[in-house]
C-alpha cells in the first residue's frame, strides 16, 4: 500500500512489512527527531537542510528512518507524548515541481505542513 515512486527504499518496506500495516498513519510514534540546517547530501553534492524521523507501530516491532531532504513549511507536535497518528504524504508526479513530497497531519493536536524535495526511508 505504500504506492510511492520516487521515495527511495520504499520497495524494501513494501516486501517487509505487512500488507495491514502499509499505511502512514499506523507508525504514529515518533521515537527520535533530527534536525540539521547544514547537512551535505551526497546524491547532490550540496549542502541541504535534512529532518530526519524515526517512528514505529504500536507494539515497535517495526520502525522506519524517514529521512527528508530539502524541507521548507511548518512542523508543531505535542512534546508530552511523542504520538504523530495521522499523518500522511503525498508525492507530486510533476517533474517541474522541486519539491515533490508533502508531508501533513490531519489530527487536531498535530499541526504540520511540510514540503520536500527527496524522502529516504529505512526499515531498521
Amino acid at each position: 500500500m505504500f504506492r510511492y515512486k520516487k521515495i527511495e527504499g520504499i520497495d524494501i518496506l513494501n516486501s517487509k512489512i505487512p500488507s495491514e500495516l502499509q499505511s502512514w498513519h499506523k507508525f504514529f510514534k515518533i521515537l527520535e527527531l533530527r534536525y540539521s540546517m547544514n547537512s551535505i547530501d551526497e546524491y547532490y553534492c550540496d549542502y541541504t537542510n535534512i529532518m530526519t524521523l524515526l517512528v514505529s507501530d504500536r507494539q515497535e516491532q517495526y520502525k522506519i528512518e524517514l529521512s527528508l531532504y530539502n524541507i521548507s513549511g511548518d512542523f508543531n507536535f505535542n512534546m508530552a507524548n511523542g504520538l504523530g497518528s495521522g499523518f500522511a504524504i503525498d508525492e507530486f508526479s510533476d517533474s517541474g515541481i522541486e519539491k515533490i513530497f508533502h508531508l501533513y497531519s490531519f489530527e487536531q493536536d498535530m499541526k504540520y505542513d511540510l514540503y520536500c524535495e527527496k524522502i529516504r526511508v529505512v526499515l531498521l
